[in-house]
């Protein structure tokens, strides 16, 4: 290990057969997401279903696209990008495809010649049900219409919502070992501070915490810091670490170290970040600190 604390970064590398694999493996995955995500949309009897179906789908496409990302073993955030751009694009036009279906009665039969017809697809939407396409809310006793530009709206933020998980992809948080070709097993834990033991956290350019982290306890959640302090206290300062570690050859782990703040709401305390809480980011930590970790997994 060097004098000075050196920190992971992405190596960028993907393997391209993989990524080929798992992306078409993403598509026919998304395009049964948007069949039925269109059926259950189509058939639901409340806006609030429709909105949260919608959020729900962003969500689940956001997780597959970076499951099949680390499956995949890509660390390259344009490659991750493009592949979640076509497990959304494809998510969003099936379901298209299977709401217009739905609503000229047709047939899985109907869907399959629609599917493979994107310019009718497209004419469908713009010349026949943004025109004259109308949707109903009712309150209470009274009820509203949306159409026209407003219709136009709303499905234009069904769209953004579908591409979510571009945003999610240019963001790679997990730590891959290029030796082993593994991804880090991730570990957290937490501990109480002060100033003086943040102070000399921050002081440290060696990757060598072990000496000033060898009084403190850890826990694996923050029920056990509350435990151990007055419940009539107010805020409590708290340190989260984020301990990673290969699972093959356990080398050049690497942790994190970040303020946190327990703050209590009523009777419980809620964990909330701070403003530049990093003390350590992303460093690779010498053996002595690695097996002061280790031992608490």
């Amino acid at each position: 290990m060097s004098s000075t604390v050196s920190h992971y970064q992405l190596s960028h590398k993907f393997n391209p057969l993989l990524t080929i694999v798992f992306t078409i493996i993403g598509i026919f995955v998304a395009i049964a997401l948007g069949i039925i995500y269109s059926i259950i949309s189509y058939y639901s009897p409340f806006v609030i279903i429709d909105i949260g179906l919608v959020v729900v789908m962003g969500l689940t496409l956001a997780y597959l696209a970076s499951f099949l990302a680390k499956a995949a073993k890509v660390r390259n955030t344009m490659v991750n990008f493009f592949m979640a751009f076509f497990i959304c694009l494809f998510a969003y036009y099936s379901s298209v495809c299977g709401f217009e279906v739905g609503l000229f009665s047709g047939d899985f039969t109907d869907y399959i010649k629609l599917f493979f017809s994107p310019f009718t697809v497209v004419d469908i939407m713009f010349d026949e049900i943004l025109p004259y396409r109308e949707i109903s809310i009712t309150r209470k006793s009274n009820t509203s219409h949306i159409s026209g530009l407003m219709l136009g709206v709303v499905y234009l933020i069904e769209l953004l919502v579908f591409f979510y998980p571009l945003i999610v992809s240019f963001h790679i948080d997990d730590y891959y070992c290029e030796d082993c070709q593994a991804w880090y097993k991730k570990y957290q834990f937490f501990s109480s501070s002060n100033e003086s033991l943040e102070t000399k956290l921050s002081a440290n350019l060696t990757g060598s915490y072990a000496d000033v982290l060898s009084q403190t306890t850890f826990y694996t959640d923050t029920k056990g810091i509350v435990n151990q302090v007055d419940q009539s206290a107010g805020n409590i300062d708290v340190l989260e670490y984020q301990y990673c570690q290969c699972p093959k050859c356990r080398q050049k782990s690497i942790l994190t170290i970040e303020k946190k703040l327990l703050k209590k709401d009523k009777k419980e305390y809620e964990l909330k970040g701070v403003s530049d809480g990093f003390i350590v980011q992303d460093a690779y930590i010498d053996n002595k600190t690695d097996a002061l970790f280790e031992k608490e997994i």
